[in-house]
Order: structure tokens, then sequence, then C-alpha cells
């Protein structure tokens, strides 16, 4: 998800005066994000700071009175997820652990590697019209979207265990893990995407990669791993399956310029 990344690690405070109104985790995504906000004081004092020092920001939060707040005064919804995370300091290894099918090629990806055109048609096959995550940009906001988690300017600097799949020269899955600032769940390693062709010959494809980036994070020492999944998102199932377990339930808005 370049080493300095596109993320800034400090807690931010959002003041009056000298009120406390809130803090939060900055990233500066496009558009910046203000990451698990949390209010302080008058709700209503609140929502007027956000809506004038946070304009055309992003905003994330698990206080359900607050994002209701701001999608009242104009903020949009725009996404209602889960954050996961799994402590590796538990985890061993179980048969129901599926191993890669032997006739795929698993491949790293790293930042100076080129983004396969083939993205594209995985990206759309993996998130069709109907499902929680579909992609409703274009062809080049699919390739933006995967060069900006491989530059580090999405959530943290791409980790090694960032790998492409193909079956022979066609993409078929991936999984990004990026190092985000902080200390989990917030922060450490995160699976920013992972997903495969939704052919019956790839079943059990997913759990492969997320089996193999909890593996390669036991190996490096890290405590925990970590993920946001959409309500409604059926995978959901398989990072349980895994010992995910819910942290917190976040609502995402985007807050009227």
């Amino acid at each position: 998800m370049d080493a300095s990344g596109g993320a800034a690690p400090a807690v931010r405070e959002l003041r009056q005066g000298a009120d406390l109104l809130g803090r939060y985790h900055r990233f500066d995504a496009e558009p910046p994000v203000a990451e698990l906000f949390e209010p302080a004081g008058d709700l209503g004092r609140v929502v007027d700071a956000i809506l004038s020092d946070l304009a055309g920001w992003s905003l994330t939060t698990t206080d359900d009175a607050l994002a209701e707040a701001l999608v009242g005064r104009g903020a949009v919804p725009t996404r209602h997820f889960a954050l996961m995370s799994r402590d590796l300091r538990t985890w061993a290894p179980t048969q129901e652990d599926a191993a890669m099918p032997p006739w795929l090629d698993i491949r790293h990806f790293g930042p100076s590697d080129e983004v396969p055109r083939g993205v594209i048609e995985l990206v759309r096959a993996a998130y069709p019209p109907g499902h929680p995550d579909v992609e409703l940009g274009g062809d080049d906001d699919i390739v933006h979207d995967i060069r900006r988690a491989q530059g580090g300017d999405r959530l943290g600097p791409l980790m090694d265990m960032s790998a492409l799949v193909f079956d022979q020269e066609r993409l078929v899955g991936l999984v990004l893990v990026n190092r985000v600032p902080g200390e989990p769940p917030v922060g450490g390693p995160w699976i920013t995407d992972v997903c495969r062709d939704p052919d019956r010959r790839y079943a059990g494809l997913g759990r492969s990669l997320l089996t193999g980036v909890i593996r390669a994070c036991v190996e490096g020492g890290e405590p925990a791993l970590s993920l946001a999944v959409t309500e409604g998102n059926p995978a959901r199932l398989v990072y349980e399956s895994l010992g995910f377990s819910v942290v917190a339930v976040t609502r995402k808005v985007r807050i009227p310029d």
C-alpha cells in the first residue's frame, strides 16, 4: 500500500480555540480521510467544526449519532463496513488452510512491478453489479487504484507478501497488503484487497491467499493483521473462519465541499 507512503501516522485533534471537539487519524488519500473520528463535546459543535475544517474530506467513525448528524447536514454516506483483526500470536496452521492449486502460478507483486491489464477483467468479475463492493469507476480508475496501493499512496507502503495469481497468463487472483502507520488494529499490516475470479475452478483461492499472508506475517513477527469488509460482503464468512473478529462497525461519509 516508496517507504514514506502517502499516509500520515499522527493522531490529529479537531479544536475550536481551546476546546477539543474530536480526534482522528489523518490519511493523505484522495480525498484526505479523517479515519476513526472520535467526537468530543457537544455534537452540534462537532458537526459544525467538521463541515468547516474538513470540507471535501472523507470521514469514518464508529459513532452512529455523528454519522447520522453529518448525513443530515449534507454529507454523503459512501460505505458501511466492519473493521476486523486477527491476533497472530494465537495462529497455528490447520488442515482447513487450503493449499494453492498446483496448476496456478503465484507471483510476487512489488512497488516497481507493472500492473497487468488483466486486473480490470478480474476486478469486474470479482465485484459484479449487485456486489456490495461493485466497482463503479472506469477501467483507468481500477488501474489507478491498484497503482496507489502499489506505490504506498493509498494506506502505506506495499508489503512483500502482496501477490498476483495466474492461470497460465490469465490473472485470476490478487492480494495486496500494506503497512498502515500506527498500531493494530488501526495500523500495522492491512489486507487492502483480496479477490479471485469467481469461476468454480478457483474456489478456495481467496482462502489460500489469506493463509499465505497470515503465515508471512507470523514469520515476520507481526502481532496482528487487519482488514475492512463492507456489510453484506459474503467474504466476511471466510475471514471469520480464519480467526478474524470484528473490532468495530464503521461508517464512512464524504463531507461536502
